[in-house]
């Protein structure tokens, strides 16, 4: 019986160690957005953009990230992102990828829920423009901002993030606004910047 007993322990120990080195074989990266821009799309002039064209206004490398929906404008944030090489090599190896992005600097007076949409990663930061801008993807997810400058929750983008790394390539998206609403985000040069929190084994 002792000797049953023991066999007994030991198998257990084993699948204990199993189990530990399994959870310890996974890894996760906070990968801190590489390009980020707004994208500003108006019918209007802006005195500020080459040929007072709006939808040639170059925002990359501006310290804030504005969604916007308006009666005569629409502002859109593209964010880009480089996914670990183990998703790259082998997508199957992405366990988990959410977006966090960091507290809004618009105190809202009630809650803003924001479109995410996919986009092809080849875009310039400092060149990207409404006309020249990448195509929306398909929609692949929602967050909702807080109110007073509140930080939203984690997003689950572990689908587009897995169809992102089968392609070899980097990770964008859109966020785009409802029908009509406000609310700015700090970019990368602003020192706080949108990530993905990815977890691979």
């Amino acid at each position: 019986m002792k000797f049953i007993a023991s066999l007994t322990l030991a198998a257990l120990a084993v699948a204990g160690f199993a189990q530990v080195a399994s959870a310890q074989q996974q890894k996760t990266y906070t990968i801190n957005v590489s390009k980020d821009s707004t994208i500003l799309r108006a019918p209007g002039a802006c005195s500020s953009c080459p040929e007072g064209d709006c939808n040639r206004c170059t925002r990359g490398g501006e310290s804030t990230l504005d969604v916007q929906a308006g009666l005569r404008v629409l502002s859109t944030a593209i964010l880009g992102f480089t996914l670990p090489s183990e998703a790259t090599q082998a997508p199957d190896r992405l366990d988990n990828c959410q977006l966090l992005l960091p507290n809004s600097l618009t105190s809202l007076q009630q809650p803003l829920t924001l479109n995410i949409f996919s986009a092809d990663p080849f875009w310039d930061e400092y060149s990207v423009t409404a006309n020249n801008a990448p195509a929306y993807g398909s929609q692949i997810g929602q967050v909702t901002v807080p109110v007073w400058n509140g930080m939203p929750a984690a997003v689950d983008l572990t689908a587009a993030c897995k169809a992102a790394a089968a392609k070899g390539t980097g990770f964008t998206v859109y966020l785009t606004p409802p029908g009509t609403g406000y609310v700015q985000f700090p970019s990368k040069e602003a020192g706080r910047p949108a990530a993905l929190r990815a977890t691979v084994h």
